[in-house]
Protein backbone atom coordinates (compact mmCIF):
# COMPACT_ATOMS: atom_id res chain seq x y z
CA UNK A 1 0.00 0.00 0.00
CA UNK A 2 3.00 2.74 1.15
CA UNK A 3 4.27 1.90 -2.70
CA UNK A 4 1.31 2.50 -4.23
CA UNK A 5 1.00 5.60 -2.04
CA UNK A 6 4.47 6.85 -3.31
CA UNK A 7 4.31 6.35 -6.89
CA UNK A 8 0.98 8.07 -7.16
CA UNK A 9 1.73 11.39 -4.82
CA UNK A 10 5.32 11.16 -7.15
CA UNK A 11 4.01 10.49 -10.13
CA UNK A 12 0.95 13.98 -9.15
CA UNK A 13 4.24 15.75 -8.01
CA UNK A 14 6.30 15.23 -11.11
CA UNK A 15 3.38 16.71 -13.26
CA UNK A 16 2.53 19.55 -11.22
CA UNK A 17 6.17 20.40 -10.63
CA UNK A 18 6.91 20.62 -14.20
CA UNK A 19 3.98 23.05 -14.89
CA UNK A 20 1.48 20.62 -15.78
CA UNK A 21 -2.14 19.79 -14.82
CA UNK A 22 -2.62 16.76 -13.73
CA UNK A 23 -6.19 14.96 -14.13
CA UNK A 24 -7.22 12.16 -12.10
CA UNK A 25 -10.52 10.67 -13.35
CA UNK A 26 -12.18 8.92 -10.59
CA UNK A 27 -15.55 7.56 -9.71
CA UNK A 28 -17.49 9.30 -7.62
CA UNK A 29 -17.91 7.81 -4.54
CA UNK A 30 -15.04 4.84 -2.52
CA UNK A 31 -11.45 5.56 -4.30
CA UNK A 32 -12.23 9.07 -4.84
CA UNK A 33 -12.17 9.51 -1.30
CA UNK A 34 -9.28 7.49 -0.70
CA UNK A 35 -7.42 9.30 -3.46
CA UNK A 36 -8.20 12.98 -1.94
CA UNK A 37 -7.20 11.88 1.52
CA UNK A 38 -3.90 10.89 0.41
CA UNK A 39 -3.14 13.84 -1.60
CA UNK A 40 -4.72 16.54 0.81
CA UNK A 41 -2.00 14.70 3.84
CA UNK A 42 0.88 14.53 1.09
CA UNK A 43 0.29 18.64 -0.11
CA UNK A 44 0.31 19.09 3.89
CA UNK A 45 3.69 17.53 4.38
CA UNK A 46 5.07 19.35 1.20
CA UNK A 47 5.05 23.23 1.65
CA UNK A 48 6.65 23.76 -2.05
CA UNK A 49 3.08 22.25 -3.23
CA UNK A 50 0.59 24.44 -1.37
CA UNK A 51 0.37 26.91 -4.17
CA UNK A 52 -0.70 24.08 -6.70
CA UNK A 53 -4.48 23.71 -6.28
CA UNK A 54 -5.94 20.48 -5.84
CA UNK A 55 -10.19 20.30 -6.71
CA UNK A 56 -12.43 17.54 -7.26
CA UNK A 57 -15.42 18.05 -10.02
CA UNK A 58 -18.39 15.97 -8.75
CA UNK A 59 -21.19 17.02 -7.54
CA UNK A 60 -21.97 13.10 -6.12
CA UNK A 61 -18.26 13.66 -4.67
CA UNK A 62 -19.30 16.26 -2.95
CA UNK A 63 -22.53 14.81 -1.09
CA UNK A 64 -21.03 11.71 -0.60
CA UNK A 65 -18.24 13.51 0.84
CA UNK A 66 -20.77 14.98 3.66
CA UNK A 67 -21.46 11.59 4.93
CA UNK A 68 -18.04 10.82 4.81
CA UNK A 69 -17.36 13.49 7.02
CA UNK A 70 -20.58 12.85 9.27
CA UNK A 71 -19.47 8.96 9.71
CA UNK A 72 -15.56 9.59 9.82
CA UNK A 73 -16.23 7.74 13.54
CA UNK A 74 -16.97 4.55 11.88
CA UNK A 75 -14.14 4.45 9.69
CA UNK A 76 -11.04 2.43 10.37
CA UNK A 77 -8.52 2.54 12.86
CA UNK A 78 -6.15 5.87 11.08
CA UNK A 79 -9.06 7.42 10.05
CA UNK A 80 -10.55 7.24 13.63
CA UNK A 81 -6.78 8.92 15.21
CA UNK A 82 -6.86 11.39 12.71
CA UNK A 83 -10.63 12.51 13.98
CA UNK A 84 -9.24 13.13 17.63
CA UNK A 85 -7.52 16.15 15.40
CA UNK A 86 -9.88 16.87 13.63
CA UNK A 87 -11.72 15.94 10.42
CA UNK A 88 -10.16 14.33 7.75
CA UNK A 89 -12.43 14.69 5.14
CA UNK A 90 -12.13 18.46 5.96
CA UNK A 91 -9.86 19.15 3.09
CA UNK A 92 -7.47 21.70 3.63
CA UNK A 93 -6.00 21.97 0.28
CA UNK A 94 -8.20 20.30 -1.36
CA UNK A 95 -11.56 22.85 -3.02
CA UNK A 96 -14.60 21.74 -4.87
CA UNK A 97 -14.87 22.55 -8.29
CA UNK A 98 -19.15 23.09 -8.10
CA UNK A 99 -20.85 23.74 -11.50
CA UNK A 100 -17.85 23.27 -13.53
CA UNK A 101 -17.85 24.85 -17.58
CA UNK A 102 -14.96 23.57 -18.82
CA UNK A 103 -15.00 26.57 -21.64
CA UNK A 104 -14.69 29.27 -19.17
CA UNK A 105 -12.71 27.00 -16.17
CA UNK A 106 -9.38 29.20 -15.59
CA UNK A 107 -6.86 26.17 -15.62
CA UNK A 108 -3.71 28.24 -16.46
CA UNK A 109 -0.81 26.92 -14.15
CA UNK A 110 0.12 23.38 -12.55
CA UNK A 111 -3.15 21.91 -11.15
CA UNK A 112 -5.02 18.51 -10.01
CA UNK A 113 -8.49 17.67 -11.01
CA UNK A 114 -10.29 15.00 -10.08
CA UNK A 115 -13.29 14.45 -12.29
CA UNK A 116 -15.46 11.92 -12.94
CA UNK A 117 -16.24 9.51 -15.03
CA UNK A 118 -13.24 7.12 -14.36
CA UNK A 119 -13.50 5.45 -17.94
CA UNK A 120 -13.21 9.09 -19.88
CA UNK A 121 -15.77 8.62 -22.00
CA UNK A 122 -17.85 11.71 -21.80
CA UNK A 123 -18.35 14.23 -18.62
CA UNK A 124 -15.98 17.09 -17.32
CA UNK A 125 -13.24 14.33 -17.28
CA UNK A 126 -13.38 13.96 -21.04
CA UNK A 127 -13.69 17.17 -21.46
CA UNK A 128 -10.51 18.38 -19.54
CA UNK A 129 -8.46 15.03 -20.97
CA UNK A 130 -9.62 16.92 -24.26
CA UNK A 131 -8.16 20.44 -23.41
CA UNK A 132 -4.93 19.09 -21.77
CA UNK A 133 -3.48 16.31 -23.62
CA UNK A 134 -2.24 18.11 -26.32
CA UNK A 135 0.93 19.60 -24.18
CA UNK A 136 3.38 17.27 -22.79
CA UNK A 137 3.54 18.96 -19.22
CA UNK A 138 0.04 17.71 -18.44
CA UNK A 139 -0.64 14.13 -17.62
CA UNK A 140 -3.83 12.09 -16.53
CA UNK A 141 -3.16 9.27 -13.89
CA UNK A 142 -5.82 6.21 -13.86
CA UNK A 143 -5.88 5.29 -10.37
CA UNK A 144 -9.02 2.69 -10.70
CA UNK A 145 -9.73 -0.07 -12.83
CA UNK A 146 -10.70 0.40 -16.80
CA UNK A 147 -13.26 -1.54 -18.66
CA UNK A 148 -12.03 -2.50 -22.20
CA UNK A 149 -12.92 -0.54 -25.45
CA UNK A 150 -13.00 2.73 -23.17
CA UNK A 151 -10.41 5.84 -23.78
CA UNK A 152 -9.19 5.02 -19.51
CA UNK A 153 -8.39 1.65 -20.97
CA UNK A 154 -6.46 2.36 -24.03
CA UNK A 155 -4.24 5.01 -22.01
CA UNK A 156 -3.73 2.93 -19.29
CA UNK A 157 -2.55 0.46 -22.42
CA UNK A 158 0.45 3.63 -22.38
CA UNK A 159 -0.18 4.17 -26.80
CA UNK A 160 2.04 6.88 -28.37
CA UNK A 161 -0.91 8.36 -29.57
CA UNK A 162 -4.39 8.59 -28.31
CA UNK A 163 -6.71 9.40 -31.57
CA UNK A 164 -10.23 11.54 -30.25
CA UNK A 165 -13.20 11.51 -31.79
Amino acid sequence: RGEREARFTGTVERVVSQGGRCLIPVFALGRAQELLLILDEYWGSRPQLRHVPIWYASKLASRALRVYQTYANMMNARIRAQMDISNPFSFKYISNLKGIDVDSFDDRGPSVVFASPGMLQSGVSRQLFDRWCTDPKNGVLIAGYAVENTLAREIMNQPNEVVSL
